[in-house]
């Protein structure tokens, strides 16, 4: 099927684009024709810099797979394997969930992936609404959860960071009626770019004055929901701390979170698997125009720059590289 080109990280801080063969689809899978791939920045700059993503993880193997660690892509349908029947070529997909790490990933002009992984893009969406799905749908994992506890309607909400998946956060709590959304980021671009953008109400600075922090859980006025989007313990802490009622966390944990007696009467919602409902139900909150996505990716590239994208996330200057495979 011809030849490609795909970004290949061969050892820690050294990428390079290599010319593999076109993979060809067998039952049950379809070739895409990767139109744009977007950073996961914790996955990114944590391969790249040969780091284990999880705590207790084991060393990281290198040449890295290729196209790895891509997975928030869209594009077209390049080729169908057997009993792929709801498809057909041209059509417009979104991956909505990571096919894992030991396989071909999205960095590359195509990718090889399984049926049940690809939504297909409504008409009237435009794909560079859609690359970053498979974030949505992890957010959408745990927004689900809030939402089915009665957490989020109503509720002044609390949003422990406003990187990528604290951006995606406030926008579903937003769709969802929250009575108010407020970010907690002590970086001060992230939290300008937040209320910029119109995706929470207010934001404040975790580390500052203890005047313009929100008040403690026990407090008039605190936050009766919160999702933790971080995952470090300080963060996690503090949005207990300042939580009445529920706090969702999403943020990969690396530490132990301590749940002390000022925490009693709190709730705690660790993250669950991903499931397609919840692609789903991002893809249909774009469809309306209630998340927008394009936002995140603040710079493009063609995967030849790979490092240079890396260098703007681990400075703070981007959220999200968009990586261009055919430019």
């Amino acid at each position: 099927m011809g030849m490609m080109r795909s970004l290949q990280i061969k050892a820690p801080g050294l990428a390079e684009v290599v010319e593999l063969p076109i993979p060809e689809p067998g039952p049950g899978q379809v070739v895409i024709k990767v139109l744009a791939v977007n950073t996961c920045p914790h996955w990114d700059l944590h391969i790249y810099h040969g780091k284990p993503m999880f705590a207790g993880s084991g060393p990281i193997e290198y040449p890295y797979t290729a196209g790895q660690p891509g997975h928030e892509a869209a594009g077209e349908v390049y080729a169908l394997g057997q009993g792929v029947d709801d498809l057909q070529v041209g059509d417009r997909v979104a991956m909505w969930r990571d096919q894992g790490h030991g396989r071909q990933g999205c960095y590359a002009q195509y990718a090889l992936a399984e049926r049940a992984n690809v939504l297909k893009v409504p008409d009237h969406v435009d794909l560079d609404k859609v690359v970053s799905l498979e974030l949505a749908m992890c957010v959408g994992v745990s927004i689900l959860e809030l939402k089915a506890w009665g957490s989020i309607q109503g509720r002044k909400v609390g949003v422990g960071g406003l990187g990528p998946a604290g951006r995606v956060a406030a926008q579903m709590l937003k769709a969802e009626g929250a009575a108010e959304v407020v970010g907690s980021e002590p970086n001060a671009a992230r939290r300008q770019a937040a209320l910029d953008a119109g995706d929470v109400d207010a934001a404040f600075d975790p580390t500052g004055a203890a005047e313009q922090l929100p008040p403690l859980r026990r407090q008039p006025g605190a936050f009766e929901t919160s999702i933790d989007c971080v995952g470090l313990a300080a963060s996690v802490h503090f949005m207990m701390d300042h939580t009445a009622e529920t706090l969702a966390l999403f943020g990969v944990q690396r530490e132990e979170y301590v749940y002390g007696v000022r925490h009693a009467g709190l709730r705690l919602f660790g993250y669950q698997f991903h499931h397609i409902r919840a692609a789903q139900y991002a893809m249909d909150l774009i469809a309306r125009d209630l998340l927008d996505l394009r936002p995140l990716a603040s710079v493009q590239l063609p995967l030849s720059r790979y490092a240079e994208g890396v260098h703007l996330l681990e400075t703070g200057d981007a959220f999200k590289i968009r990586y261009l495979p055919w430019a």
